[in-house]
């Protein structure tokens, strides 16, 4: 005869029994052992047995979080902050929330001890599994990297989400499958800790978020491992897929399969979005990296004793709207690079002009002039940069300018 404690734990039972008080607790306490040094700190590739999966997950996470340098990012359930911490080094302004006070006084500690210079860049913000401390539209993306299936209430979490993402923001969530919540290593730490393990239904995700005014879901499929192939299996499924010659010895299909089975069965990468996206309102614009094009025509060039006075028609001859000038992501502004006398790079990012004042849509040009101060012996290029997202020109050096002597 089974005891109790023999009996599979049911993870909706366990959510609806243990008040919210103490779900916070358990969690807290399942944070004992932390130390600055502790080896949660060298997430990702900790523990290194599993650090090819889990560098290929996150990969997966942040290509559909599509991150640039100055946006605002709230990374929730963040632990030890090990991913707010690469994020904040990488530009971005980054709010790591956890229910945990214990990771947080870690992380704060760790940080203290080894990266002084995140100071001011990595900001640590208390939850109490209600209310997200941070303000209402503040955020431009919310990272969660396998904390959404750890909440009691999916529901009110989205509700928060909504309420601090920008009109334009998303939600990215890395999370494990469907039937989570029976697997043995979830059910040894629901006995061991208390703490939900629970299952990951992206269809009811999905129901509750629009109720809290989302309005578009996507769901990532991706590959954790590589399928190894013989050289010569792999060259006939390269000339089928891709040159369309004689079929492989195996069916493409139940490779791709076989590729695809481990997440299906046991990984949910989705992304919540407040807002549509370019193209379903106004079109695509230039916080995309597709479709930016412009001629820069030099109408007039004078050079005197302290400086250049320029003028220039610049025209969008690309797909999509540019956005005004200014320093916020996708905004477009003349930039003029430094070059060395022969002719090679000295600084990118040595000028910006703001010349946009109104958005400038497909086949629209402006008129520009500026002055500027050259110093002695250097020469310039000019390009068009969409701030945070890319140079028009890239990979070159832009158009360069012929300098009268």
């Amino acid at each position: 005869m089974s005891s109790a404690a023999d009996q599979p734990i049911d993870v909706r039972r366990l959510i609806a029994e243990v008040p919210l008080a103490e779900h916070a607790r358990r969690a807290d306490a399942s944070h004992d052992d932390l130390t600055p040094e502790h080896w949660s700190f060298r997430k990702p590739f900790a523990p290194l047995d599993k650090a090819g999966p889990n560098l290929m997950r996150l990969g997966a996470m942040l290509e559909a979080a599509d991150l640039s340098p100055g946006l605002r990012v709230l990374e929730f359930g963040c632990g030890v902050a090990w991913l707010g911490r690469e994020l904040a080094q990488a530009g971005c302004r980054v709010v790591a929330t956890d229910i945990a006070p214990k990771a947080l006084a870690a992380a704060a500690a760790h940080d203290a001890r080894y990266h002084p210079d995140l100071a001011g860049k990595l900001r640590y913000a208390p939850y109490d599994g209600i209310r997200l401390a941070v303000a209402n539209a503040s955020q431009d993306r919310i990272l969660c990297h396998e904390a959404f299936h750890h909440v009691p209430d999916q529901a009110a979490v989205l509700a928060e989400f909504a309420r601090v993402l920008a009109p334009d923001g998303s939600a990215i969530f890395m999370e494990p499958g469907p039937r989570h919540s029976g697997a043995s290593s979830s059910q040894a730490e629901m006995r061991r800790h208390g703490v939900i393990e629970n299952d990951i239904q992206v269809q009811a995700i999905w129901d509750a978020a629009q109720a809290q005014g989302f309005v578009r879901m996507e769901v990532g499929l991706f590959t954790v491992r590589p399928r190894m192939l013989p050289v010569a299996e792999f060259q006939a499924l390269y000339m089928h897929e891709l040159e369309r010659g004689p079929p492989p010895p195996h069916p493409a299909a139940d490779t791709y399969r076989a590729l695809a089975r481990p997440v299906l069965e046991g990984f949910r990468m989705f992304v919540l979005h407040r807002g549509a996206t370019p193209a379903a309102a106004a079109g695509p614009d230039s916080r995309q990296r597709e479709g930016l094009l412009a001629r820069i025509q030099v109408l007039s060039l004078r050079r005197d004793a302290t400086g250049l006075d320029l003028s220039l028609r610049v025209e969008n001859q690309g797909s999509a709207g540019w956005l005004p000038s200014g320093a916020q992501r996708g905004a477009v502004n003349l930039g003029l690079l430094l070059l060395k006398p022969d002719g090679t790079l000295a600084n990118r990012n040595w000028h910006r002009h703001q010349f946009l004042k109104a958005p400038l849509p497909p086949g629209a040009a402006v008129e520009t002039r500026l002055r500027i101060a050259l110093p002695e012996g250097a020469a310039l290029s000019l390009d068009l940069v969409a701030e945070h997202v890319r140079w028009f020109g890239e990979p070159g050096l832009g158009q360069r300018l012929t300098l009268p002597g």
